[in-house]
């Protein structure tokens, strides 16, 4: 047997060296140009969307995705509504250097061996451009449509139940009309993902802003129902001329801005309105027989009621909100001494009664009896010196008084009287008139006529100075 030669066991080694270092600088170049395939080109598994894009190279997956962008719609629908629409119609684009950069992104080419055994899907960075003005234009615009017919919701409130007299909460109403700000924010977001659908649900739709569960209604319902124990019996003299009760409450009854129970001030005003303009006599139309049997209408004058709209105003609205009951005389800013209702006589027994038809003054004292009478002569009537007619108060009686008239700014006449009645403010009243030669009949009008006074015989103004007083009626009438 030969021995090996000692060059032969050297030779070994390095032939299998060799081939190491061969080897190796093949698979480096491999390594090197699947790396190099892969720059700019999708891994095996890799999809976007329902696409498979396994191997293609960047321009090839940018044509393919421009196509399905072209041809791309979106449709929102649900609660009725209906709307699709097309990538022009959006204002849609796709930057397609810079979608599919940011795919080819998440795969290393240099670790290509641990790519090829994974999935790649890149549907998350499928994101086109578009308009958003243009879209929520849109978006919009047709939602504003659909919600014209739609039912708009209700917020939960309180509400009068005739039937069980009191208040109650009554739930909120959603209705059918859609919220267009989240569905302009869902077409929005479907747009930049192109997803190709878009379903509204029941949260889409506009919501109330207050709810039957908010502890505010239930403290109002507590509130309005303490208000519609409310029972008012306005009176005027002892006259029944009103009832604030829950019938009436219950209309004004509403909820402010925070949810409490509050009177409606326009409702209020117009009841209190209402029941001035019944109350009020100042200057309004009286029909009355005089003990006499004459009937007489009369109007005009400042003697009568007036109600103090501010003070009952205020009476009602702290009653109601007590929940009072109870009568309550009506506040006036002025009053009178009798009151009968709107249109009828509002004075008692005691009073002047001046009748210019027939020039006759009358005087009745408190039980009614006629105590004095006298003929008279009133103001000349041509427009400018009549006797005023109407019901006043006397005011202040003089004795001796100095009667002074002017036209415009020159003195007509300067006249002492020994008794001075005044009824129309300080201007014209009662008074002696010794230069009269007669008295009643037509004198008025035949040329003795005064200045809008009313002329007495001086013994009959002496008479009658004794028996008025200051803010008696006095009742001027044809």
């Amino acid at each position: 047997m030969q021995a090996p030669s000692p060059g032969a066991s050297h030779r070994a080694p390095k032939v299998i060296g060799i081939g190491l270092a061969v080897l190796a600088s093949l698979l480096l170049v491999a390594y090197v140009g699947v790396a190099v395939y892969f720059t700019g080109r999708f891994m095996p598994n890799s999809t976007v969307g329902d696409m498979d894009v396994s191997l293609m190279s960047s321009s090839e997956v940018q044509e393919r995705l421009g196509e399905v962008i072209d041809s791309y719609e979106l449709s929102i629908e649900g609660q009725g509504f209906d709307l699709v629409l097309s990538a022009s119609d959006a204002g849609v684009f796709f930057d397609g250097p810079a979608v599919v950069g940011d795919m080819l992104a998440d795969s290393n080419p240099w670790a290509w061996p641990f790519e090829l055994g994974r999935e790649h899907d890149e549907t998350d960075k499928l994101v086109a451009r578009y308009s958003e003005a243009g879209l929520e234009e849109l978006v919009r615009d047709a939602v504003e449509d659909f919600n014209a017919t739609a039912v708009a919701p209700e917020n939960a409130t309180v509400s009068y139940d005739e039937s069980a007299g009191s208040f109650s909460i009554v739930p909120e109403q959603i209705g059918t009309a859609l919220d267009a700000e989240a569905v302009v924010k869902a077409a929005d977001e479907a747009l930049a993902n192109l997803e190709e659908h878009v379903s509204l649900t029941e949260s889409y739709l506009l919501q109330p802003s207050v709810f039957e569960s908010d502890e505010r209604l239930a403290k109002a319902v507590d509130e309005a129902n303490t208000m519609i124990k409310t029972d008012l019996v306005l009176q005027m003299s002892g006259m029944t001329v009103g009832e604030v009760n829950a019938e009436l409450v219950s209309q004004w009854v509403s909820l402010d801005g925070d949810l409490n129970a509050a009177l409606d001030e326009g409702a209020l005003s117009a009841w209190l309105d209402e029941l001035a303009s019944r109350c009020d006599t100042v200057g309004t139309e009286r029909t009355y027989t005089r003990a006499d049997g004459k009937e007489v209408t009369v109007s005009g004058g400042v003697y009568g009621w007036s109600v103090d709209r501010e003070t009952l105003l205020s009476t009602v609205k702290d009653g109601v909100k007590s929940g009072r009951a109870g009568a309550v005389d009506v506040p006036c800013s002025t009053t009178g001494t009798a009151y009968n209702g709107a249109g009828a006589r509002d004075w008692g027994d005691r009073y002047l009664d001046i009748d210019l038809s027939e020039q006759h003054v009358r005087f009745y004292d408190e039980s009614g009896g006629l105590v004095w009478e006298s003929d008279c002569v009133t103001g000349t009537p041509n427009g400018e010196h009549d006797t005023p007619s109407g019901v006043y108060w006397l005011n202040q009686k003089q004795s001796p008084s100095t009667l002074i008239g002017y036209s415009g700014n020159t003195k007509i006449y300067e006249t002492e009287v020994q008794y001075w009645m005044p009824f129309v403010g300080n201007a014209i009243g009662l008074h002696d008139a010794d230069w009269q030669p007669n008295f009643g009949g037509t004198m008025y009008k035949d040329g003795y006529g005064s200045h809008g006074c009313v002329n007495l015989p001086s013994s009959k103004a002496a008479e009658l100075y004794g028996l008025i007083e200051g803010g008696d009626v006095v009742v001027c009438h044809w």
